[in-house]
């Protein structure tokens, strides 16, 4: 008799691949999902659609069934936590990093973005947003304490996961195409803050499930244990763009405008990211669960491209989160001409030119004090 799982999710972009990790273990697998979206899927795959979201919709869609293991990426996981109670053996589930103090970039009434410095790099250990900062968070921290709950108590052996930014094909979030369309619309002056030095965590779709993989074969190391799971190797801003652009054969000028002059929270600095940076170690699922990258960042970018330009994301503020004001060209136009102008005075408002020499001495002859 083989060994049953079930997939809540599984149609966006870490869907696919951990659908392989899955069936590559030999279980007899099911997903459980909205059937708003499908991405092909071996065919032996169940699809059982239904609602994921609430305590009600749960019962009803998943009632008389059991699982030997439980992968949630969707839904509200506090619901599904609960109701597997006697259901399941092992329970794997997905959160984010918003959850660690600090790092939920929050915006006040003006939309001007109330960030602060965060510990570099993040480990799993930092302590949890302040209550009522966010509301989202709070369901979070309290989807992520029920899950490690569930296991103290001995209701099964449950693990957790935060993400980043995931890319891949089917991302919930397309932030590429931010960049794509750019290139595609010739925008070849690309405002980008902080010289684009600021990191912010990814993760490849594949990367993300090799994870998931490597805790469903050691329950006795990940059972009861939170994980960040994040690439190896991380780009900055301005590496990531300059990949993507590199893939189209294409070449940007990177204009730098400092945050003083062009606050975050306005459209027309069309990378509006946190002002600090993001970096979340994966320290500790490299030393319990010995993981390593699956695939090269820059082999599954390329492919994530190549998706994308196959089919564009709309951008209509729905599905995919992007928004028209994403692209507002002529409020970034006027940003570079105000640019422009003060650039073009700042020899007679900064005074001279003069070359930086080294304090250290370089004595001609033996003796010589300077």
């Amino acid at each position: 008799m083989s060994l049953k799982a079930l997939l809540v999710g599984g149609t966006a972009s870490t869907g696919p691949p951990i659908v392989d990790e899955i069936l590559a273990r030999g279980y007899e697998l099911a997903i459980y999902h909205r059937g708003v979206h499908e991405v092909p899927l071996p065919s032996e795959v169940e699809h059982i659609h239904g609602d994921p979201h609430f305590p009600e919709s749960i019962q009803g869609d998943l009632a008389n069934r059991e699982f030997d293991l439980v992968v949630a990426t969707y839904g509200r996981i506090r619901h599904l936590a609960e109701f597997l109670r006697g259901r399941t053996e092992r329970l794997i589930t997905v959160g984010g990093f918003p959850v660690l103090k600090g790092w939920m970039a929050v915006s006040d009434p003006d939309h001007v973005a109330n960030d602060g410095p965060v510990p570099t790099p993040g480990y799993e250990d930092e302590p949890y947003e302040e209550p009522g900062v966010d509301r989202f968070v709070d369901r979070m921290i309290e989807t992520e304490r029920a899950v490690i709950g569930m296991h103290a108590a001995g209701e099964y052996v449950s693990t957790h996961f935060r993400y980043p930014y995931v890319y891949g094909p089917h991302a919930v979030y397309c932030m590429e195409w931010q960049i794509i369309k750019r290139i595609l619309d010739d925008r070849r002056r690309h405002i980008l803050q902080d010289g684009g030095q600021l990191f912010y965590p990814r993760c490849a779709a594949p990367n993300a499930a090799h994870a998931i993989g490597l805790a469903i074969d050691r329950p006795e190391a990940s059972g009861g244990e939170i994980y960040h799971v994040v690439d190896d190797h991380q780009l900055t801003r301005r590496e990531w763009a300059t990949q993507i652009a590199g893939f189209l054969d294409y070449e940007f000028e990177f204009v730098d405008i400092p945050r003083s002059l062009a606050p975050g929270g306005f459209t027309y600095v069309p990378d509006r990211g946190p002002q600090f940076h993001r970096i979340l170690s994966n320290n500790k699922v490299r030393d319990q669960l010995g993981y390593r990258d699956k695939v090269r960042p820059e082999d599954w970018l390329r492919k994530t491209v190549e998706h994308q330009l196959a089919d564009p994301p709309p951008v209509d503020g729905k599905l995919n989160h992007l928004k028209p004001e994403d692209f507002d060209y002529v409020a970034e136009d006027g940003l570079l001409e105000v640019w422009d102008e003060l650039i073009g005075r700042a020899p007679e408002i900064f005074g001279e030119k003069f070359q930086f020499r080294h304090p250290y001495p370089h004595p001609k002859k033996e003796g010589d004090l300077l």
